[in-house]
């Protein structure tokens, strides 16, 4: 149930994070010189981008996987019917500006400088691996340090009322739900940092081997 919006979703932000980031980092005006600033900026840019692309299909994933909305909403394609406002498909964009912004500026900052520190491969498969750990500890490194934002996204995206919640009193009544415990808000954040290991492991090696395949053609 919903698996075509996250697959979409997922495909279509790994697609933006790659490809818009090295374009805004190029396109910078020559005045940002400072190669810190250059990859923020350019990494706060592609997680807006990312924003406004993935909101709608996170919004209609949350409400397909509530079980209170299972005999209300058919499929995906009756999402339609429910949202009827550009602004009830976006609900939660604040919090996924805050979550794209900040992860792609740590994973952009950071995977050079962890990738350094990783022994040098001498094969493909060395240098396979190094990417994959360099990916998987900064995935999961990024998966754990924004899991309450996305537990109060998750709550905000899953609400269907016109009348949205203000940031701050989502956070509110999150905290209210958790019994104003911090680590109430980090239920499930194994399974998360789990799957955040595998996923950005795979995507950072598979992108570094897609690209020195076709750097040597794009050079030509």
């Amino acid at each position: 149930r919903g698996l075509a919006l996250p697959l979409c979703n997922k495909s279509g932000q790994v697609c933006l994070m790659w490809g818009l980031y090295e374009t805004y980092y190029q396109k910078l005006p020559s005045r940002v010189s400072n190669p810190t600033q250059r990859t923020v900026l350019a990494a706060c840019l592609t997680g807006v981008s990312e924003a406004a692309l993935g909101t709608p299909f996170e919004r209609g994933q949350s409400l397909l996987l509530t079980p209170a909305f299972h005999g209300k909403i058919k499929n995906t394609l009756d999402l339609r019917h429910h949202l009827t406002s550009v602004s009830l498909w976006y609900r939660g964009l604040s919090l996924i500006l805050i979550r794209n912004c900040t992860t792609n500026c740590l994973f952009f900052l950071l995977r050079s400088p962890l990738r350094d520190l990783l022994p040098a491969g001498s094969t493909k498969q060395a240098r396979f691996l190094n990417d994959f750990i360099c990916g998987a500890m900064l995935g999961g490194l990024n998966s754990s340090l924004i899991y309450p934002v996305n537990v109060v996204k998750s709550y905000q995206q899953k609400q269907i009322s016109r009348q949205d919640q203000s940031l701050l009193s989502s956070c509110k009544t999150v905290l209210r739900e958790r019994d104003y415990k911090l680590h109430k808000l980090y239920y499930g954040v194994q399974l998360n940092f789990t799957r955040a290991l595998i996923t950005w492991g795979i995507i950072n090696a598979t992108y570094e081997f897609c690209m020195s395949l076709l750097q040597p053609i794009a050079n030509k």
